[in-house]
């Protein structure tokens, strides 16, 4: 599961977890016997524990180094997942070796990496980068600069159905806009995530002609995650997917790449104007929207970076439906099979050993690429095809921002409409024996009713996301195929524990905090295979009678994902 340094809205939860305690270790130590498992379907095949333990195990050894992006040992990864899917009869889509190539661009600092002036009625204002701001390398050019007029645009949002315009009255043509992190408390989780995100909020100023923008830092994110912390992450490089033009896909082709500013500096922004920096914080702490207006001054905004290009491939299977005319609509399953690679820290210093760094990643994301690969086997050997065909895609870079998904959900191997559905399955939490599974995105489309059928069919029961402030829905994979109107859910075991003496809350905040993105994610005997076994079931299940319906999924009436972006199919 992605969480960036840099990406607001992504980074929270090791942070708002930081106060749980629970036992992770000696909860997994707990067995459990198939009398003790919630009764299941008998008539649906069984998944095999023992052939996932063997792909979780291979693909977290330290062998292949944590599996980052473009290197040998994510390629390791997805030699092996080709492998597997050819061993079950799976057909490529993309040639001979199931390999779907994406190209991208990974941009490093170069010269003097990023500067930030202002020019006011005093003079100029050289600012800092990592004291008084933060920037990434940009991938969009080598060297990039803009000079403007700058403008206080709010929040940066423009959401008329909720009765917010923060651009109304202003001009935004070649100047840079400045904006609030963040969005105001009326929108709703999910919604407001959509609006708050920097890649939204970047389309809407270029729309407004502006030329650049800088985001402020305000006391909600500063409590949430201080910007000296953030800081720290400015030497990583950043990476973006190529369209065939050599344009990022995720890039605004004309606008400078964002800055974020901390609150001292800003307040040198706003001197002059209107209304000061802490007089808008005000503002913010009563709930209330500010308007915005021009600032007296202007900016000059530059980076410099140099430019590798990588290719890391998405590994693709597909089991051909059975049906004359369904088995051209697609039922696509997602996991991503990269991680984080081998911390910094450990290069290099004196005695200490890499594999005390290697971030291994089992639960994220080997044990979801395990269970893909037992679903995908248990509808190989089922002995009757499903009506609808079935996608199996291990995708590359979700570590880097969802990125891999994003280019395989806007170039898939076959025509973008017929894909009806995506499940997708990202560090399923196989830490006990459960009674019941999270479908983040259930309440968005008719694939909830179906995943609540699928869990009552093997025992379980389909659960409410327990964490709605964590906006997971907008934070893993299936959200890229949300993205292009794909009706999408994302799976993970649920809190309850067949054990009474297991709480799930806390072995679940216990990994985030003990165990998430270090390198203690290991496959050792946090993971439970009786789980896992429970976990293909279900995710075979809701493929099977997604794949096997006479209607396709569907977006809920008046559904706001639905109604926005079902149009883009």
């Amino acid at each position: 599961m992605k969480i960036t340094a840099l990406t607001a809205g992504l980074v929270m939860a090791s942070a708002l977890l930081a106060g749980c305690n629970g036992d992770l270790k000696s909860q997994s130590l707990q067995p459990a016997s198939a009398t003790s498992l919630p009764p299941t379907n008998q008539s649906l095949p069984g998944a095999d524990s023992v052939r996932v333990r063997k792909d979780v195990e291979f693909l977290s050894a330290d062998a292949l180094a944590g599996r980052q992006t473009g290197s040998a040992g994510y390629q390791k990864a997805a030699d092996y997942v080709a492998a597997r899917f050819k061993a079950l009869g799976l057909e490529s889509v993309t040639g001979d070796d199931y390999f779907q190539a994406v190209p991208f661009r990974e941009a490093s600092w170069a010269g003097d990496r990023a500067t930030l002036v202002l020019h006011g009625r005093d003079g100029d204002i050289s600012l800092k980068l990592g004291e008084d701001f933060m920037a990434g390398p940009p991938t969009t050019a080598e060297n990039t600069a803009v000079t403007g007029e700058l403008v206080f645009v709010g929040y940066g949002i423009e959401a008329p159905e909720f009765g917010l315009d923060d651009y109304a009255g202003l001009d935004l043509n070649g100047k840079i806009a400045v904006m609030l992190d963040g969005r105001p408390p009326q929108l709703p989780n999910e919604v407001g995530a959509h609006y708050s995100s920097a890649r939204t909020k970047r389309k809407i100023a270029a729309a407004h002609g502006a030329a650049g923008s800088i985001t402020l830092n305000t006391p909600a994110r500063e409590a949430r995650r201080p910007f000296a912390r953030s800081a720290q992450y400015l030497a990583e490089p950043t990476f973006d997917w190529l369209n065939a033009d050599g344009m990022p896909g995720s890039a605004v082709a004309s606008m400078h790449p964002s800055m974020v500013l901390d609150m001292p500096a800003a307040k040198k922004l706003f001197a002059g104007a209107p209304r000061e920096l802490e007089a808008i914080f005000t503002e913010m702490e009563k709930g209330e929207t500010p308007k915005g207006f021009a600032l007296p001054a202007r900016a000059s905004l530059a980076s410099q970076s140099t430019h590798k290009q990588i290719q890391s491939p998405n590994v693709v299977g597909l089991l051909p439906g059975s049906d004359p005319k369904l088995k051209h609509e697609f039922v696509v399953f997602s996991a991503h099979l990269d991680h984080i690679g081998v911390s910094e820290e450990a290069q290099g210093k004196e005695g200490e050993s890499a594999h005390d760094k290697i971030n291994n990643g089992a639960q994220d994301n080997a044990a979801g690429i395990a269970v893909m690969l037992e679903v995908a086997r248990l509808f190989a050997e089922a002995g009757r095809a499903p009506r609808r065909s079935l996608l199996f895609v291990a995708v590359t870079a979700e570590e880097e921002g969802l990125l891999g998904s994003d280019y395989f959900a806007q170039h898939p191997p076959v025509a973008p409409a017929a894909m009806v559905a995506n499940i997708n399955l990202d560090m399923p939490m196989l830490l006990y024996p459960f009674q019941d599974v999270i479908a983040f995105g259930a309440e968005h489309s008719s694939l909830g009713k179906t995943a609540a059928n699928a869990a009552a069919s093997t025992g379980l029961k389909l659960s409410p996301d327990p964490m709605p402030e964590q906006v997971i829905f907008v934070r893993s994979d299936h959200y890229s195929f949300v993205r292009q109107g794909v009706p999408s859910i994302y799976l993970i075991t649920g809190r309850e524990a067949v054990d009474p003496k297991i709480s799930g809350t806390e072995a679940q905040e216990g990994f985030l905090k003990t165990r998430y993105h270090r390198p203690s994610d290991e496959a050792d005997t946090q993971i439970s295979y009786v789980a896992a076994k429970q976990f293909a079931d279900v995710n075979f299940a809701i493929a099977k009678e997604v794949a096997d319906a006479e209607q396709k999924p569907s977006w809920n009436a008046g559904d706001f994902f639905g109604d926005l972006y079902s149009g883009t199919k």
